[in-house]
Order: structure tokens, then C-alpha cells, then sequence
């Protein structure tokens, strides 16, 4: 059996996704959990400098919603095929942008445009996800997909004392449906206590939604998902960490107040931007212009896609002082069929 640890905080928030999973396949694992004190001296040690991060027999692998399908896989509560498992990323990646949108503005620090974002996020956010997510439970039988239990209840379960903590609410107590999610989670012994978007992906006639579930789905059909559950975590961090880069450009990019925006702007350009492009480019280097592994995955692909979207929305090209990720994009850009694609698509303005 792995070796497990799981270190984060002492609060429940994105590690309580891991620890409910290892705690419902009987999984003994290392709760580490780091003081505010520790933190500084562990940060460097710390894939991306970040937590909640999984170890599993002295590997260390990060992001939260990756390591959560890397678990479910070992516990039995990952999907029976490749479609299952589409609807189970698609209700996950749908709560992840719940917890981003409530987070966006829980921790706005100016407390003049925050009282303003929470009235969009009281009067639209927050009952547009949570009307969607109760339908699609009672659809389900009071689960999240595929009408039984999976990781995704799961998921859901264990980050609504989180989402509840930013939105100072009880957010399901109103959906019955919901409700009973947690219900059927909370229940587990061994367990301590499309959404009106694009793009979509139409397969013989049933539509589904968010992007990187969408992709993951397409990249299994094409052999470029791993070999393995591990080479697949590996994957998704990858692919998570580029995504929450993307996030990061884009809460500067729509910034709609001015003045703001322009303050953000002098974090991104001058932290987070090189934080991140001078991370990925070091891990190119190390894969041999590849992004995981040494070899081609869906990793690759992701990042070469959005590239023009990142640069249209930074104003620059970002890869112009990092040649081995503009070597990950050209290995992307060589293939004949991606060529082949490009050639006849229509002009498109990003």
C-alpha cells in the first residue's frame, strides 16, 4: 500500500477534499498540518509554493481537484468508463468556479468595491450555481452525477463548511437536494464530519460542459491522458496549474473599475506573470520541451490552445524570454493534423 501524507493548513478548505477520500477508502495517510509560523521556511519545498499538497511514497504532487481524481481512482469512486468520468469532472470543475467566483470576492481587500461585488454575488452567483447544482442532485437521486455516489459528492461535501465560511450563510439549507448530497456523504462511517456556458462538447447527441474536463475526456480518446492514474495526476497538475494562471490574468484583464485595474496590473506583470512562465519554463526544460513527463500529453496541447488568449489578454507575447516553452507550443504547432486544423478554421479575433 502507498505511502500517504496530506499537508495543508490546520482548517478544513481545499485539504478536506483529500482527507475525506483517504478516510473513506480506509487509506492511512500523514495529516501534516503547517502553522502560519512554519510556512515561510516549508513554502520553497512545496511544488508551485503552494497548498493543499499529496504525497504518495515521497512524491509530491499538487492541486487540489488533481489529486482529488488521483484518490477517487485508488477508493473506487472515479467513474466505470470514460463517459462516467466526464460527468463527475464536469460537476466538479462546476463547483470549483462556484468556490472561485465566492472567493474573488471574499478576499477583495477594498471593502468599497467588495460591498459592491457582494451584491452580484448574493443576488446572481450564488443562486444561479446553486439552482443549477439542487437540479441536477434531483436528477441524480441526491447525487452529483451519474445517480450514485462518486467523488464529486464528495468534492461538494467536504468544502461547504469552506464555502459556507466565505459566504457567511448556510448555502444549502434552502436546497433540499442538495442537502441530501451531503447527507449521503456525511453518513459514511469511515467519513469524518451545464451551467449556461460555452464552450460545449456534443458526443452523439449529448452536450456537456467545462473546458478541461471536455479536454481531458477527448485527450483519453487520443491516447495523450498517461498510462497510468499517476502519469494522470501528473497531467492535471500541470494542466490545473496553467488554468489558475489563466484565472489569475483574467480577474486583472475584466477588472471593470480603473483604478483597480491598474493596481493589479503592477502584481501581475511583475509577480505573477514571471513567477509562473519562469515555473513552467524551468519544468519544459526538465521534460525536454514537454510539459509532464517527457513526452506528449494533453498538457502540451492545453497550453499551446491558449497561448494567443493568455497573450491577447496580457497584451504581450509572454513566451518571448522563455525558449522552452515557446519549444512546448512549437512541438504543439508541428503536428500535421493541428497544422492541418489551423489552415482551414475560420479567422478568429483570439
Amino acid at each position: 500500500m502507498p505511502d500517504y501524507k496530506v499537508y495543508y493548513f490546520n482548517v478544513k478548505a481545499l485539504g478536506e477534499p483529500l482527507r475525506f477520500l483517504l478516510s473513506y477508502g480506509n487509506l492511512p495517510f500523514d495529516d501534516v498540518r503547517i502553522t502560519r509560523e512554519e510556512w515561510p521556511a516549508l513554502k520553497p519545498t512545496m511544488p508551485m509554493g503552494q497548498m493543499p499538497v499529496l504525497e504518495v511514497d515521497g512524491k509530491k504532487v499538487h492541486q487540489s481537484v488533481a489529486m482529488s481524481r488521483y484518490l477517487a481512482n485508488q477508493v473506487g469512486l472515479a467513474g466505470a468508463d470514460d463517459w462516467e468520468n466526464l460527468m463527475i469532472d464536469t460537476v466538479v470543475d462546476t463547483v470549483n468556479d462556484f468556490r472561485l467566483k465566492i472567493a474573488v470576492v471574499s478576499y477583495e481587500p477594498d471593502d468599497e468595491i467588495k460591498e459592491k461585488k457582494l451584491v452580484t454575488l448574493n443576488n446572481e452567483v450564488i443562486p444561479f450555481y446553486l439552482e443549477k447544482l439542487d437540479d441536477i442532485a434531483r436528477e441524480n437521486n441526491g447525487y452529483l452525477a451519474n445517480g450514485k455516489l462518486s467523488w464529486a459528492d464528495i468534492y461538494f461535501t467536504a468544502i461547504l463548511d469552506y464555502l459556507n465560511y466565505m459566504t457567511k450563510s448556510e448555502l444549502v439549507a434552502n436546497h433540499a437536494n442538495l442537502q441530501k448530497v451531503v447527507d449521503n456523504v456525511t453518513s459514511i462511517e469511515s467519513i469524518p464530519m451545464p451551467m449556461g456556458q460555452m464552450p460545449v462538447l456534443e458526443v452523439d447527441g449529448k452536450r456537456v460542459h467545462q473546458s478541461l474536463a471536455m479536454c481531458r475526456f477527448v485527450a483519453k480518446q487520443i491516447s495523450l491522458a498517461g498510462d497510468n492514474p499517476l502519469e494522470a495526476l501528473q497531467i492535471d497538475a500541470i494542466v490545473d496549474t496553467i488554468n489558475d494562471f489563466r484565472l489569475k490574468i483574467a480577474i486583472v484583464a475584466y477588472e471593470p473599475d480603473d483604478m483597480v485595474k491598474e493596481k493589479k496590473m503592477i502584481t501581475l506583470n511583475n509577480e505573477v506573470i514571471p513567477f509562473y512562465l519562469t515555473k513552467l519554463n524551468v519544468i519544459a526544460k526538465e521534460n525536454s520541451g514537454h510539459l509532464v513527463l517527457g513526452k506528449p500529453t494533453w498538457a502540451d496541447v492545453y497550453f499551446a490552445g491558449i497561448l494567443d488568449y493568455l497573450n491577447y489578454l496580457t497584451k504581450t507575447n509572454l513566451l518571448e524570454n522563455f525558449p522552452n516553452l515557446q519549444e512546448v507550443v512549437d512541438k504543439v504547432l508541428d503536428n500535421e493534423n493541428i497544422k492541418a486544423y489551423i489552415a482551414k478554421r475560420p479567422i478568429t479575433e483570439v
